[in-house]
């Protein structure tokens, strides 16, 4: 909104500016006479951008809050992490919804803890249970709740332990958390460190700025002494600097407020990208129309005809370039991807850009004339290019011999590069941060996962405490336990990770035939005591002269008796044999819960754990053995939703939704969208400046010669970088971001050199020179501006290094690679294509228009 007022603006001031000028040409009235002045010398836009710029910098947000607030990357709604993290927010209760997930790590190096140390743990996370209002903690779960949290918060080794604590979002920035967690958790005797994803994704965006601020510095420094050796002048470097300065401020102030007010795309890179394309191109266009200024003026026009005509000529040339540029970035608006959106701030950049130079720099050059290049009396404009001018006469000479030899280099290593990226943002981050320091510690002494686990939810239309589900939900957890990859599994019936031996049927089976073998070794005593007393009454019987049908009859019950007794024996004695095999088999290692225990207040915590609030949702603890951010857990991650999902075919939970969160799933989920949207992306942002192209160099062909050109630098420099890369900074890989933003910042900068080169060939007469000759002494006019353009872009990029972050040094290497591949190529490529493309016979001539070679087109 504010960047269509502000061209709705310039619209009106320039209308009305030349309604007054041809009022006031014959005004000859004093008043009228300065007004006229006023206007002669541009004066009107100075005062209109004093008044822009300093309503942008009041109106400016804080920008580093901002850029922490934006710095999440936004995936779409339907992406199964995004899912995942709704069922969490929206369906948990028991304090974990719309909180921060943060990790206390208590550390003692190698060495394992004392029971001082220990305690002195324990007191600490005492003090923030205590105090957890003081904290915004909503739920923290410490090493020794119970015997689940000392399985898996204290290491193997003894050395470290953690704590688990959900931070509400409401309580403050997370910068402030961080600040104040990491205070309170200090520990006498240990090493303390707080982390998350959360907490890393900050220190990340706090990181960026810092190198912002380094790479404003130098590349404020480098343009300075670039611009002090071409023009050999003090005060040109300061004019252009303000010029583009006013610019990034004005624009920049346009886009955080668009941010702030409309959630315009934003990311951390956003602002060091506007910084580098602004301070660069704004620099190569200021030397175009420098050079141009200073050649009319050594030519023996004024300051105001030598600025209008420069104005007009150069001017155009920019405005084609830069509308080539606005029209790349603005392309990405289109993009679905919020990493990749985030860069058409850089269009809003580029759009006042252009504005303020067509503006603002004919009152510098109107006004100070010949001292604007002070000390300089040479005022001859830009000197040729000897290196262009031989390459492109060769490439007209040897047009396809010439194209040949280029793209067999190019092609070759362009296409030796593998598409295998780094998705882990950890790794942008210095190994002395301490959130880093901290996840580098639990990496070390628990499993890679530990400090990021995934999260399967199972989301059913009824109640899940109850036998039937728990028992499925633990078959899925048995079964995950099993899959490559991963190192342990939680859920509400295994809630330590590991299985609970009094809810399996072979384990209760157990209890019932140790129970049976007793109560048969009970009816074997029984069984020989009534043979002891049978014996004894009939002995008796005799003794007291019992009749024999009084014997028999008395001998019969006994016997019945006995029999009974040993039949019940023999039947137990069936049914314990019975029931050991049923111990034994496989059928018995089965999850069964009895109504009565599940009501124990012991499982209720743990179904109170893992189990939403209406308890129909129920989510598995899953830590991978590997670094959940790397291309092996991603690659783990689908198989892991497959398994859960067959596991529950032809059950109960058949039709219940099954997804996966965490830090995999999510990279998992960046991968799929981020490498989908690139080509979508690219492919606009192609066509776009191919149209550009098209209406500038009027012509079909030659945009597809000089796109060709472009992508084959951008594959020939991704692959060198991935080399030096790999040799020199020890990464094998390039992060997830490199290719995208390289292409795109090489693809919109390095059009710029041909449409230099294309503007030159077609301002030169077409009536006096043929086509093959224009295109020579185009190259030998424009080479020297085009090369002096390559070096200030590419030191400006340079300047992106010491920022440390490696998505910017990487990026910062393939702009500069493929600027030097375009250097050298465009004098060869865009000749021999302009030869090509024109099947007509004609004579080459040299400078001094003498005949030198006759040409078949």
């Amino acid at each position: 909104m504010n960047f269509v007022a502000s061209l709705t603006i310039f619209s009106i001031l320039s209308k009305i500016s030349q309604s007054w000028q041809d009022w006031l040409i014959n005004d000859k009235r004093e008043g009228f006479v300065i007004l006229k002045r006023l206007i002669h010398n541009h004066v009107l836009a100075l005062i209109a951008w004093i008044v822009i710029t300093l309503v942008a910098i009041v109106a400016l947000p804080n920008v580093n809050q901002l850029t922490r607030d934006h710095s999440a990357i936004n995936l779409p709604k339907s992406a199964q992490s995004q899912v995942a993290s709704a069922l969490q927010n929206k369906h948990w209760g028991h304090h974990q919804n719309n909180t921060y997930q943060v990790v206390a790590v208590f550390n003692n190096g190698n060495q394992a803890m004392s029971a001082r140390d220990k305690a002195n743990v324990q007191e600490t996370i005492n003090h923030l249970d205590k105090h957890s209002s003081k904290y915004g903690i909503k739920a923290i779960t410490g090493p020794n709740d119970n015997a689940a949290t000392r399985k898996q918060l204290i290491s193997k080794d003894k050395t470290t332990e953690i704590a688990q604590l959900n931070v509400s979002k409401d309580h403050g920035t997370l910068r402030y958390i961080n600040h104040q967690l990491s205070h309170a958790a200090k520990t006498n005797g240990v090493k303390t460190y707080i982390t998350g994803a959360d907490i890393l994704n900050d220190d990340f965006s706090g990181a960026v700025q810092e190198g912002i601020k380094k790479t404003e510095v130098i590349s404020v420094i480098f343009i300075f002494v670039v611009l002090l050796l071409v023009f050999r002048s003090p005060f040109t470097p300061l004019i252009s600097l303000l010029n583009v300065g006013v610019a990034f401020i004005t624009s920049f102030s346009i886009v955080t407020n668009l941010v702030k007010h409309f959630n315009f795309p934003f990311s951390n890179f956003t602002q060091v990208f506007m910084v580098i394309v602004l301070f660069g191109i704004g620099t190569d266009y200021n030397i175009l129309m420098y050079n141009k200024f200073k050649e009319n003026l050594g030519q023996g026009m004024d300051k105001w005809t030598a600025a209008n005509d420069a104005l007009h000529k150069a001017g155009r040339t920019i405005l084609y370039s830069g509308s080539s540029i606005l029209i790349g970035f603005t392309s990405l608006a289109l993009a679905k991807f919020s990493v990749y959106q985030s860069a058409v701030g850089v269009a809003v950049g580029v759009a006042v850009l252009l504005i303020l130079l067509l503006t603002l720099n004919p009152f510098f050059m109107a006004t100070f004339g010949k001292k604007m290049f002070w000390p300089d009396k040479k005022f001859t404009g830009e000197s040729t290019s000897k290196p262009w001018h031989r390459m492109a006469q060769n490439s007209v000479l040897h047009p396809i011999i010439t194209l040949i030899v280029v793209f067999a280099i190019i092609l070759p290593i362009g296409l030796s590069y593998r598409n295998h990226l780094n998705y882990d943002d950890a790794d942008e981050i210095s190994n002395t941060v301490p959130s880093k320091k901290g996840l580098l510690v639990v990496e070390d002494h628990f499993s890679k996962g530990t400090a990021e686990p995934t999260t399967v939810y199972i989301k059913a239309n009824h109640r899940l405490d109850n036998e039937r589900d728990l028992m499925l939900i633990d078959r899925v957890t048995n079964q995950l336990k099993k899959s490559a990859g991963v190192k342990t599994v939680a859920s509400v019936t295994q809630p330590a990770g590991s299985k609970v031996d009094e809810l399996y049927v072979n384990n209760q089976l157990k209890q019932i035939t140790g129970q049976l073998g007793t109560a048969q070794s009970s009816i074997g005593q029984l069984s020989q005591g009534m043979q002891s007393q049978e014996s004894a009454a009939a002995a008796q019987a005799v003794q007291s002269g019992a009749s024999p049908a009084q014997l028999a009859a008395q001998q019969q019950s006994g016997m019945q008796m006995m029999q009974g007794v040993d039949k019940m024996s023999a039947g137990l004695s069936q049914g314990g044999d019975y029931l050991t095999g049923l111990q034994n088999s496989t059928a018995a290692k089965t999850f069964y819960i009895p109504s009565n225990q599940l009501r124990n207040p012991e499982f209720q915590q743990s179904i109170n754990n893992y189990l939403s609030a209406d308890k129909k949702i129920a989510k598995i603890t899953i830590v991978l053995d590997s670094n959940p951010s790397g291309a092996r857990a991603t690659r783990e991650i689908p198989q892991i939703t497959d398994l859960v999902r067959y596991s529950l075919k032809g059950t109960a939970l058949r039709h219940g939704t099954v997804v996966v969160g965490g830090q995999s799933s999510k990279i998992t989920d960046t991968k799929r969208v981020a490498g989908g949207d690139f080509i979508r992306t690219a492919a606009i942002m192609v066509i776009g400046i191919g149209l550009a192209l098209i209406l500038i160099t009027r012509s079909l062909l030659q945009p597809v010669y000089i796109l060709g050109t472009l992508v084959s630098a951008y594959m020939a420099a991704l692959s060198i970088t991935h080399l030096l890369t790999r040799v020199f900074l020890g990464r094998p890989l390039l992060t997830w971001n490199t290719p995208f933003f390289s292409f795109i910042m090489l693809l919109a900068l390095g059009v710029d050199y041909s449409i230099f080169l294309v503007m030159r060939y077609r301002n030169i007469d077409q009536n006096k020179y043929l086509p093959t000759e224009r295109i020579v002494r185009a190259a030998k006019e424009i080479g020297t501006v085009v090369i002096s353009a390559a070096i200030i872009l590419s030191g400006t990029f340079a300047a992106l290094i010491p920022s440390a972050i490696p998505t910017l040094i990487e990026v910062a290497m393939t702009v500069i690679c493929g600027l030097i591949i375009l250097v050298i190529i465009i004098p060869l490529v865009v000749p021999a294509t302009i030869h090509l493309t024109y099947p007509l016979k004609s004579t080459f001539r040299d400078d001094e228009g003498n005949r030198k070679k006759q040409l078949n087109h």
